[in-house]
């Protein structure tokens, strides 16, 4: 748009009610709200147009992470603590600041921690414990802080995280016991985060934004009233809680999220009387938005999310293997995103980069809003525990899958690699596991990954899941209906023959070819043209050459009565349920 563009014939600015009557002409009566207008997964409204607008308060800048970065948290499962001290020492040498260590087999000892962090500076180096609520595994991280003699400087989180133990097995801890230990080694480790108060759980289960800014800020209140009725101050408590949440490749909702709950969180300790108290918040990569096949495309989410974690101002930021591994690669990959973020782009140099922007202070604002009536709706029914027990949360977080399955059965949310433009290779590798009961990690782009898995496995057991595409004239003519089914049935595992030519001249031409191919399923292509003349007759044919399934490209019209008398199964056009329609032609190709 040039700069005359941005004003009316009268010289005057343009105005937003000007772009809206503007936009109106265009639509001709259509919704303005249907046909621009989305909607976030938790309800909020995107506008196609924002104007600038008041910006979210600026909590105060970390001069450590404008100069430095934030701290780049490599994630490290340790199932063998002595292998796993290999793998922590080359991360630290290729600049990973801190660790965040998984239980290994049993529990941590102090022992298995002294094999795991073998040689780490844990003065340089803090490590944090994933979420737990096995008090024994926080007491020996203290005691190895002691025994390195690190008990002052060290900023490891010991990972307390009692409420959220719900998610992971079903059961609320103790919390006045773990929030008791953390107020007794407060003075002497006045540096260490003692309880975590973890969403991610939540986000990997299907829970949408607004939600997980709701109990995050709940649980976050229920942890510091413990921590005060164990006998700290309010900002002492804050120092000692540390929030870590989740982050994807929605990479302007990302943003706000973060500032939305650190401003959130700002505000109750102000309203609890520590205007400046201060929490770090640690930002983890969602393990569902990871997929299984086309696992490149993995690097791409993971530096979208990592990208928004920064900008959103996460203190430390954890960026999962992108296939699952442990391998080298994959934490080479996990760590060498942030370092080109930090050091190539620079985006910790900015206190906010997203600050002035109409939509992210929009919608952080509304974020806000709406994430507080979501925190004093638990309040009001007794806290987080308690609608935790109740089965409430479960509930709820089931019920966000169920509706966002929609949107991916339809692909209106398109999943890269897997829903949309799918790579046909072999695939299946081991991402984002763990996660059972009512909290179990939905990945979108599961469903239809089960649909591969059966056609691979059909083909495994020698039998090709083949579908004819029924080309009618010229190649100019269906090619853009070919191009798109075999696309669409690539989504489901499916080998697609013909279309890669000149089509069929007449029925009985294309009722020829499909009985050379042998396939049992057609589908018919071409423009709505020659549909008008061919398309009743060909599947006429098709049907008496014997095709037990016949579908059309494209959307039918007034003419899907006539179609369907003449035997046509089924619709394939953009809109349809892609889910339904593929689990159907599985079915009728006989997968398992």
């Amino acid at each position: 748009m040039t700069s005359d563009q941005l004003f009316r014939l009268d010289d005057q600015p343009a105005t937003a009610a000007d772009w809206r009557n503007a936009v109106d002409g265009v639509l001709k009566g259509a919704s303005f709200e249907k046909v621009l207008v989305g909607q976030t997964r938790g309800g909020l409204d995107i506008e196609p147009l924002y104007e600038p607008g008041p910006a979210v308060a600026l909590l105060p800048a970390d001069p450590h992470r404008v100069a430095y970065g934030w701290d780049i948290r490599q994630r490290h499962d340790a199932s063998d603590p002595t292998v796993c001290a290999a793998k922590v020492l080359d991360d630290l040498e290729h600049g990973v600041t801190s660790i965040e260590l998984g239980p290994p087999t049993d529990s941590w000892t102090l022992a298995t921690l002294g094999d795991a962090l073998e040689g780490v500076f844990l003065d340089i180096a803090p490590v944090a414990l994933a979420p737990h609520a096995d008090l024994e595994a926080a007491k020996a991280l203290v005691a190895l802080l002691d025994e390195a003699g690190n008990a002052t400087t060290s900023r490891s989180w010991l990972g307390l995280d009692p409420i959220g133990a719900f998610a992971r097995n079903g059961s609320v801890a103790d919390v006045a016991g773990c929030a008791a230990f953390v107020a007794s080694i407060a003075e002497s480790h006045p540096k260490v985060v003692g309880c975590t108060v973890d969403t991610t759980r939540y986000v990997d289960a299907g829970a949408h934004e607004v939600q997980e800014l709701g109990w995050m800020l709940a649980t976050g209140v229920a942890t510091l009233r413990a921590l005060v009725d164990a006998g700290l101050t309010v900002e002492r408590a804050a120092a000692t809680i540390g929030f870590r949440v989740a982050t994807d490749a929605d990479q302007f909702l990302t943003i706000a999220r973060l500032r939305a709950a650190r401003t959130a969180w700002s505000a109750v300790l102000t309203a609890s009387g520590a205007p400046d108290a201060v929490s770090p918040f640690h930002a983890v990569t969602a393990a569902s938005m990871f997929s299984q096949r086309d696992p490149a495309v993995n690097m791409l989410r993971s530096t979208t999310a990592a990208f928004a974690a920064g900008v959103g101002g996460a203190d430390a930021v954890t960026v999962l293997p992108y296939d699952g591994s442990d391998s080298a690669l994959a934490r080479r990959n996990a760590r060498n995103i942030q370092h080109l973020l930090i050091d190539e782009c620079g985006i910790n140099r900015l206190v906010d980069p997203a600050a002035g922007s109409g939509f992210v202070e929009s919608l952080t604002q509304r974020l806000l809003e709406a994430g507080w009536i979501a925190f004093q709706e638990v309040e009001a029914a007794g806290g987080m525990a308690s609608v935790l027990e109740s089965g409430a949360v479960a509930d709820a977080v089931k019920a966000s899958w169920e509706s966002r399955l929609g949107g991916l059965a339809t692909r209106r949310e398109p999943v890269t690699g897997v829903s949309e433009f799918p790579d046909t290779g072999p695939a299946a590798l081991a991402v984002s596991g763990g996660g059972q009961g009512a909290f179990p990690v939905r990945r979108p782009a599961a469903p239809f990954e089960a649909l591969r898995d059966a056609a691979d496995r059909s083909r495994s057991a020698g039998v090709d899941p083949t579908v004819h595409l029924a080309a009618l004239g010229a190649l100019a003519e269906h090619t853009a209906r070919s191009t798109w089914i075999t696309n669409l049935l690539a989504v489901g595992g499916l080998t697609v023959v013909g279309g890669d030519g000149d089509g069929a001249a007449s029925p009985i031409e294309a009722a020829a070819r499909f009985e050379a191919t042998g396939a049992s399923v057609a589908v018919v292509c071409s423009s709505d043209a020659v549909y008008a003349e061919r398309a009743t007759a060909t599947v006429t044919a098709l049907k008496d050459a014997g095709a037990t399934f016949v579908a059309i490209a494209g959307n039918p019209g007034d003419r899907r009565a006539d179609l369907e008398s003449a035997g046509v199964d089924a619709f394939l056009h953009i809109g349809i349920d892609v889910l339904s329609a593929l689990a159907d032609l599985h079915e009728r190709l006989g997968l398992g």
